[in-house]
């Protein structure tokens, strides 16, 4: 059990959040804003802080600088709470000295889990730093802070380059070398879900606003439709690999982003498929509108990728790799499943990784 300091100025969100940390066991203490959650950190230290970004008077950035500034409590971790459509700020949130961040709405499980990896964190670190002096330990979280903020600078770097690229002229071909190709059948859901409801329109745009959002954010160089599909091309890493950390996570937030935006339960899912290869993408021109955005070139990893979704959705789950691939992927981001024979070889299933629910 823990010490939680939940802020959160919407009363129900808070009362959800608090449910959850609760029932896992955490005495949670409630703060509807930033100046009184400060107050209750300096009366009593708390183990991990669980903090909203836009509040009245003292929002979340400027509460976690104030924490940081404080001796007595600057070393406690903090979990910031933000909305996909402010990712543009996750870097601010890092540079006050947050540790990690979640998009609403909350998963509860998402939240049980970077509860549990921070206070885990913390446990570890106050055991290597036994008997060592505070400079050293002040030099540490100083280091893993810059880290944290270089990750997401990289990351909201590469959206922002992805989403005004313009040096592909029309009717030319851009080529992906060891591409890691992510089709998910998101229209397919939609069909489904907005069958016959006055909103159809706008629960179709803000979906697929909320699917973009979540790849861009782990680092997608495009995002395209393609039938009944949403496709998400990732570059390869800084050895020319292909990277498959951020296209999986990618895969888990897009469905946590799309399943919340539906109002559906944690069992429902957009299935979709991973395959590595190479991918082109060709600039389109409408003679009429100018720009007719990307369009994927048939290829191997394309079809490939859209095999394994079928293969995802009709065997019902979350995503679909190749067996070989299955084994690159990091055990902490997901856990190799079922498996399913197919004409090119057996898929595997991925599942999200789960971690313990106590710390």
């Amino acid at each position: 059990m823990a010490d939680v300091l939940l802020v959160e100025d919407d009363p129900h969100q808070r009362a959800f959040a608090a449910l959850v940390l609760s029932e896992a066991g955490h005495a949670v203490r409630e703060a509807s804003d930033g100046a009184m959650a400060l107050r209750l950190a300096q009366e009593r230290c708390p183990e991990l802080v669980v903090c909203d970004v836009v509040m009245p008077g003292m929002n979340g950035y400027q509460f976690v600088a104030a924490l940081r500034a404080d001796p007595a409590i600057c070393t406690t971790p903090v979990i910031l709470l933000t909305s996909l459509s402010e990712r543009a700020q996750v870097r601010t949130g890092m540079n006050a000295g947050a540790d990690d961040y979640l998009p609403k709405p909350l998963d509860p499980r998402e939240l049980l889990e970077s509860a549990n990896a921070q206070l885990r964190r913390r446990r570890t670190q106050y055991d290597a730093i036994a008997g060592s002096v505070m400079q050293d330990m002040d030099a540490a979280l100083a280091h893993q802070r810059e880290q944290l903020a270089s990750r997401y600078e990289q990351q909201l770097l590469r959206e922002v380059n992805s989403r005004w690229k313009h040096d592909v002229e029309p009717g030319s071909a851009l080529e992906v070398e060891n591409a890691t190709v992510l089709v998910a059948g998101l229209f397919t859901l939609l069909a489904r879900e907005a069958a016959g409801r006055p909103d159809a329109a706008d629960l179709l745009r803000r979906a697929h606003q909320a699917a973009s959002d979540a790849l861009y954010l782990f680092g997608a160089v495009h995002v395209l439709h393609h039938g009944d599909d949403i496709v998400g091309v990732f570059g390869a890493d800084t050895q020319g690999r292909p990277s498959l950390l951020n296209p999986v996570r990618a895969t888990f937030a897009l469905q946590t982003a799309v399943a919340g935006l539906l109002g559906l339960g944690a069992g429902a899912q957009v299935p979709a498929g991973l395959a590595l290869g190479r991918m082109a993408l060709v600039r389109l021109h409408d003679p009429l509108h100018g720009d007719g955005g990307m369009a994927p070139v048939p290829g191997a990893a394309l079809q490939r990728a859209q095999a394994l979704r079928t293969v995802a959705q009709a065997q019902g789950w979350p995503l679909a790799v190749d067996a070989g691939t299955a084994a690159l992927v990091p055990e902490a981001c997901a856990q190799a499943g079922r498996q399913a024979p197919t004409p090119d070889g057996p898929a595997a299933e991925l599942v999200r990784a789960r971690q313990a629910e106590t710390v």
